[in-house]
């Protein structure tokens, strides 16, 4: 079966504790098992960017979680506040050989087809600002709720940074918020303030601060009263061809990303966008 397909399910072991909890550098996941539901916190300050070491780890805890039995929902949200993640680690682009891109950006593939084509019922509860690859986290969830503050703002914006998103990204996108909005916001690179993000879509609920918690609960319950099964094969039936589409030409999207991100011109984009991050601390 290809990589991103159901693991076998482990045997049952020795009874557990009711909450357990495995911590890697970057991410802290916690697992309520009278529930059932885990928590993925992102925990990679400043801005929870997207580094090959949090892309590994991300996916290590997921497989983790989707072997094990107990488990049947997982909540990703931040530990950073004001932030949820500001996507891919830019210094992971710039000045790198051709064989650490590649192997970057196989990881940025695996995180998408493991969380897309995941089995379990995944909420984004999106505590802080998300662009990029943090809003491609968030759209690759079942659901989204997002604090309903105007300062947070969530988009693919690429374009922005003189890059273009994949056809993954974009096929994400369009599956969420359809297609005209997708593309005026893909071509403009745009940023949405929470409540404009909310209009079309893009996130399924706006909450206030205090109540995300309660809230996305309250939601995987709702999810986790449907048969796992019936949900499953409508998730999959859903997304696989999208899925499929990134399987089958992932070594033609990596060599895609090489060549363009080895480009002087994109290089020298990237650097300046990296000095105007600099003098904005």
């Amino acid at each position: 079966p290809p990589a991103w397909g159901r693991a076998p399910r482990q045997p049952p072991g020795l009874p557990l504790a009711p909450c357990r909890a495995f911590s890697n550098n970057k991410i802290m996941v916690e697992l309520d098992e009278s529930s059932g539901v885990a928590t993925m916190k992102f925990k990679s300050p400043p801005v929870n960017s997207l580094s090959l070491d949090f892309l590994t780890e991300f996916c290590i805890s997921l497989e983790k979680l989707e072997n094990n039995r107990a488990c049947r929902g997982v909540i990703i949200t931040s530990a950073v506040p004001k932030i949820f993640s500001s996507g891919l680690d830019i210094t992971e682009m710039c000045g790198k050989s051709t064989e650490h891109y590649a192997e970057f950006w196989r990881a940025v593939q695996e995180m998408w087809l493991r969380l897309y084509g995941s089995n379990m019922v995944t909420v984004a509860a999106v505590n802080g600002s998300s662009p990029a690859g943090g809003c491609l986290i968030a759209l690759s969830c079942d659901y989204r709720i997002m604090v309903e503050n105007p300062k947070f703002s969530i988009g693919l914006n690429e374009a922005q940074l003189g890059i273009v998103a994949p056809f993954w990204f974009k096929d994400t996108f369009v599956n969420t918020v359809g297609h005209r909005v997708a593309e005026r916001s893909l071509q403009l690179g745009s940023l949405h303030p929470a409540p404009e993000a909310h209009k079309f879509g893009l996130v399924d609920e706006l909450v206030p601060e205090e109540k995300l918690q309660e809230k996305t609960g309250a939601v995987m319950a709702q999810w986790l009263a449907l048969p796992d099964h019936a949900r499953q094969l409508t998730k999959s039936m859903m997304r696989k061809a999208v899925l499929d589409r990134l399987v089958a030409h992932r070594e033609e999207d990596i060599q895609n990303f090489i060549s363009f991100i080895s480009k002087e011109s994109i290089q020298k984009s990237l650097r300046m966008y990296m000095e105007m991050l600099k003098k904005k601390k």
